[in-house]
């Protein structure tokens, strides 16, 4: 009866998913730019009250009242540091969008969750749903900060005209910052009075810092830069105008080309993920359908292949998950490191350490050399200890999870051999009621022989039969207490098997070393997909160069710092060489050759190399400008080639959770036990000719 409604009530929980979706998008639109700015700024004006000020009230109430729960103030916090990268220095905002941001989540998952919780009872339909809550939270948060962060960047493009029109008008870059925060939307208006408050401060230089390690983006770090800059010493008129308007137009282009980059990956990577959870919605229709039309299905997905199906579908689906989040997140910002790293607690115990000493490789050898080397790739936090620790802690959960399962799945053979109906060995359509009611009974009897004769040494069929005869109903014939007896010998036969075969933990020690490679395997994609944007960030990097190479004054130093400050993947090899600049430019600049090994970014440092010794900047970089144009094209090209290559991937990963649902979970299976009740017709038909 349960499956007959079950379907129904998975599509509509599907159709309110998408309305939901569809609702969360329309209320994200509404809410964006000049319209979110008159209500927020009318909000703050004394003596307005109003219905929406009286709620945004309360959600400040709510907030604190949250903070006050453990769990709630962890949760906050952490969605509170995704929203940190788009604001700054208003702690009310902060706080009415952390929790408004909260709410819709919770608000949409309760929609979904509420009908499938009052009618899920089974194990395996539970764990969908928890993923499935994983997956659209990180989903909703993930649409949410990116719908921020655009926003910012589009306010920002708008700015950059304003502060050219307004210095072509005062010729002060201070006075033409104000104006242009004047009339900017809210957000950008917060960054615009920061910017002017830092270039009129009696200590610019300090606030500078101050804002470029607060500032969400690199082009706001290079305008602050740029104008502190100009400000401290004058601007300066070249062949092709103002090197500050000439820097401002730098920035604007590499932020126009960042932002169509953007929403172009976005638009093409945009409904993958939701269509890498859609499987978990159908497990349980295609499950319904299989086994109302072909009956043998039932027993196969209540058995052990069909419970490691299932299972495989899920790991699946939370791969493709984790996969598309690390695939959609190489444009955000740079990892945090300054939270603490379980692995550094886990390697501080004694046998931890002496275990990671054993397995782990020899410190200089040329296997350590390749994972440090991998790990800078990635920029991963981790020192090369710490990872081991990961490495281990990855192997042994997956060998104790295959190993689990198989007892597992023993477990569930073992029910499903005493508690399934028996049905008939020709059986053609579904059982009727009353041969349902037959079926439990047979499979009562089964289990009332098993419990009596589980414990007899030796035992034979005549003996099954004899007790079967005291139990047996009038009628019942001979040859049917023989199958019956037979029946019941296959069963004792089945039960008596190790719970645990030989080849079972042969494959859950090929499942640890498959989960102690993983990490490896992680960083390896992670690399490759990072290799994609390097060319991108060094077009970035000498459009920067491009920028201040025509400016007095200017040093191989402070290139190298404004590089740092606008790099991402060689944020950690440029750090290093400022860290050794000062005791000797041609080591520093060499070991950063070494430790950043990629071709266009080489031939960058060697030019640094030649600005470094006889040649000034401007000569070192004079080629830049020369072939702007054509850069500016293969720039364009190489965009094009680099979002169809992560739309590619983003595809396969994308759609290979419903592949494995048609395929893993109904196709395959249905081949498997269609070709194994022909043979067993096969058999029959032989034995009654």
């Amino acid at each position: 009866m349960m499956r007959e409604w079950l379907s129904p009530l998975l599509g509509i929980s599907t159709v309110l998913f998408l309305m939901a979706v569809a609702a969360f998008l329309w209320l994200s639109r509404r809410d964006s730019d000049i319209a979110a700015i008159r209500r927020y700024e009318s909000l703050r004006k004394p003596g307005q009250a109003s219905r929406r000020k009286a709620v945004y009230s309360f959600l400040q109430q709510l907030y604190s009242v949250c903070e006050q729960v453990p769990i709630l103030r962890a949760y906050l916090h952490h969605l509170r540091k995704r929203l940190l990268i788009v604001r700054l220095g208003d702690e009310w905002k902060l706080r009415l969008e952390t929790i408004k941001s909260a709410l819709r989540v919770w608000s949409i998952l309760l929609l979904l969750v509420i009908p499938l919780a009052v009618m899920v009872r089974d194990p395996f339909t539970w764990g969908m749903l928890l993923l499935g809550l994983w997956v659209g939270h990180g989903v909703l948060a993930d649409m949410g900060v990116q719908r921020l962060e655009l926003r910012l960047l589009r306010q920002l493009r708008t700015f950059f005209g304003d502060v050219r029109h307004h210095y072509h008008r005062h010729g002060m870059v201070e006075e033409a910052i104000y104006e242009a925060a004047d009339g900017a939307p809210y957000e950008m208006a917060l960054h615009g009075q920061e910017l002017y408050d830092m270039l009129t401060d009696s200590n610019a230089e300090d606030k500078l810092a101050q804002y470029v390690e607060l500032a969400p983006n690199r082009y706001l770090q290079g305008l602050a830069g740029l104008s502190y800059l100009i400000k401290e010493h004058g601007d300066r008129q070249t062949e092709s105008g103002s090197v500050y308007l000439k820097g401002l137009e730098k920035l604007s282009g590499e932020l126009s080309l960042e932002l169509l980059r953007r929403e172009k990956l976005s638009y093409l990577l945009q409904g993958l993920t939701v269509i890498a959870l859609v499987p978990l919605l159908f497990t349980r229709p295609i499950e319904a359908w299989a086994s109302r039309f072909f009956p043998p299905m039932d027993a196969f997905y209540a058995g052990a292949l069909g419970w490691l199906a299932k299972l495989s579908l899920l790991v699946v689906v939370w791969l493709s998950y984790v996969l598309l989040r690390a695939l959609s997140e190489l444009d955000g910002a740079a990892r945090s490191t300054s939270r603490k790293r379980w692995e550094k607690r886990v390697y501080g115990w004694p046998w931890m350490r002496w275990l990671v000493q054993r397995l782990g490789p020899a410190p200089d050898s040329r296997e350590a050399q390749r994972v440090t080397r991998l790990l800078k790739d990635t920029a991963s936090p981790l020192r090369l200890e710490w990872f081991y620790v990961q490495r281990v802690v990855a192997g042994a959960l997956a060998f104790a999870a295959v190993l689990g399962l198989f007892v597992s799945l023993h477990a569930a053979e073992r029910h499903q051999l005493l508690y399934a109906p028996v049905k008939p060995g020709m059986l053609f359509g579904q059982l009727s009621a009353e041969e349902e009611a037959k079926a439990r009974e047979a499979a009562a009897l089964d289990r009332h022989i098993i419990e009596q004769v589980k414990e007899v040494r030796p035992r034979n069929e005549q003996m099954v039969m004899n007790l079967l005869r005291q139990q047996a109903v009038k009628g019942e014939q001979e040859e049917e207490l023989r199958l019956t007896a037979r029946r019941v010998i296959e069963k004792l036969e089945k039960l008596e098997r190790p719970r645990l075969l030989w080849w079972e933990v042969l494959l859950a020690i090929a499942a640890g070393w498959g989960g102690y490679a993983l990490p490896v395997g992680i960083r390896w994609f992670e690399r490759r997909m990072r290799r994609m944007e390097m060319k991108h960030e060094v077009d970035q990097l000498q459009a920067v160069i491009a920028m201040l190479a025509g400016m007095e004054r200017m040093s191989v130093e402070q290139l190298l710092i404004w590089m740092e400050q606008f790099a991402r993947l060689f944020k950690e090899p440029l750090q290093a060489c400022l860290l050794h600049f000062e005791q000797g430019e041609e080591q520093a600049l060499a070991q950063l050759k070494e430790d950043a090994p990629f071709v266009p970014f080489l031939r960058t440092v060697e030019k640094l190399e030649l600005a470094s010794q006889h040649l000034t900047i401007r000569q070192a970089f004079d080629d830049l400008e020369a072939e702007q144009a054509f850069a500016r094209e293969q720039r364009k090209q190489e965009y094009e080639q680099l979002i169809e290559q992560k739309a590619g991937w983003g595809r396969w990963i994308g759609f290979t959770p419903l592949m494995t649902l048609i395929f893993g979970y109904l196709v395959i299976p249905l081949l498997v036990v269609s070709l194994h009740q022909m043979t067993a017709y096969y058999e029959q038909l032989q034995r009654i000719q």
